[in-house]
């Protein structure tokens, strides 16, 4: 069989393939910790399986409309309007099985081959794989290691006649960045000036912590609202991941185009999880707010045992579940038999010597970090803190 050119040079996300690794120890009876996946460990919330179960009661069991029912569609419109003060029509919204089919649709509408993507790193792991897809380039920023924010002049010099999108994701994955309001201003005049679209992937904008506020880029800068593209869902802040819906909402022709391919694609979401994120918006905010809390929570907990920890730096999270952590000190030395050349390898030595699994920075472009997710529980993140500072005090 010979395959094609594309799926050869396709790589798979690190995210899964550090979360089976886990799951391979742990049928060998190992008791590994898992920091490596970006999921909530809440049950979907009762408004939500109330509202499924309603569905299904009712026989709501058939296809719906590609661009998903316009009741879901109406309700993300509502729920845009009252939480940005943005004003959208169902027209201008789609919904998808997940966040992750309405990225790479965009970027098939968006990208030609040959074109160009602009990326900040560090960034969500799929998008330079999506691109590529396109037989598009991924054009890469770097950033200060500092405090990972991004250099608008940086952002201009990548810009060329090739350039098409760039990709916006705050609160980040994997840092938990939320980027200065000059910063994303200063993008969206770029996006004006050189007719490029900036695809905003806003999934965490209801996890904030220590009294931040997201604010949606248009709310800073409302004239770009025809270079915008909003990618939002269910996933995170209603903690319904396998549920798989994701929200898209930007300019009626773009949605339109997206829709098209998502009908030639999937045909649309699952029914019975569209009317339970209904649910979910019209009747769960309270329960969203709760899961945010306790986020904050975990947030605390282990940045305050990150604190104490020799040999490591990390960037303080504004949002998302996780910690981004700078463990370049740590390269050179040793444990056990496994010599730590990079974060790839300090990962690997963590899991097997302290048996927490956690994500190489170089799956999100940015070498020299990993990932931590603390969307765990208090529990286990206690644990993990105690074996990870075991660990680090026990290389040579």
């Amino acid at each position: 069989m010979k395959f094609s050119d594309r799926i050869t040079r396709l790589q798979p996300a690190a995210t899964r393939v550090v979360s089976e690794r886990a799951a391979d120890m742990r049928r060998q009876g190992r008791d590994v910790l898992s920091l490596s996946t970006g999921e909530p460990d809440f049950v979907s919330p009762p408004s939500v399986m109330r509202a499924a179960q309603d569905a299904l009661d009712a026989g709501k069991t058939f296809y719906t409309p590609a661009a998903g029912v316009v009741e879901l569609r109406a309700a993300i419109a509502a729920y845009y309007k009252s939480r940005f003060d943005l004003d959208y029509t169902p027209s201008e919204v789609m919904v998808g099985a997940g966040g992750k089919p309405l990225l790479y649709e965009a970027c098939l509408a968006l990208l030609n081959p040959g074109d160009e993507a602009i990326l900040i790193a560090p960034a969500f792991v799929s998008y330079y794989e999506q691109v590529r897809l396109c037989d598009a380039t991924p054009v890469v920023i770097q950033t200060d290691p500092a405090t990972l924010d991004f250099s608008l002049d940086d952002i201009r010099a990548a810009i060329t006649p090739r350039s098409r999108l760039i990709m916006l994701n705050a609160p980040n994955n994997p840092s938990g960045r939320i980027y200065s309001d000059d910063l994303v201003v200063g993008l969206c005049k770029l996006a004006m000036e050189h007719d490029l679209t900036i695809i905003n992937d806003e999934i965490y904008e209801r996890i904030v912590f220590d009294g931040r506020t997201y604010r949606n880029p248009l709310n800073l800068c409302p004239e770009a609202r025809e270079h915008v593209l909003h990618i939002n869902g269910a996933s995170k802040s209603y903690a319904m991941t396998g549920w798989r819906i994701g929200f898209a909402i930007g300019p009626a022709a773009l949605i339109k185009k997206m829709t098209m391919l998502q009908g030639h694609n999937t045909s649309g979401a699952s029914s019975i999880a569209q009317w339970a994120a209904l649910g979910g918006l019209e009747n769960g905010q309270d329960e969203v707010d709760r899961m945010a809390d306790s986020f904050q929570a975990r947030k605390d907990l282990i940045t305050r045992r990150l604190d104490d920890m020799p040999l490591l730096r990390y960037i303080k999270p504004e949002g998302a579940f996780y910690i981004f952590a700078d463990a370049r000190a740590t390269f050179g030395k040793r444990y056990g038999e496994i010599q730590i050349t990079d974060d790839i390898s300090f990962c690997e030595a963590l899991l097997e010597g302290a048996e927490v699994a956690t994500i190489p920075g170089s799956a999100f472009l940015q070498p020299g970090f990993f990932r931590m997710s603390f969307a765990t529980s208090e529990a286990v993140i206690t644990e993990a803190m105690d074996r990870m500072q075991r660990f680090l005090t026990e290389l040579e």
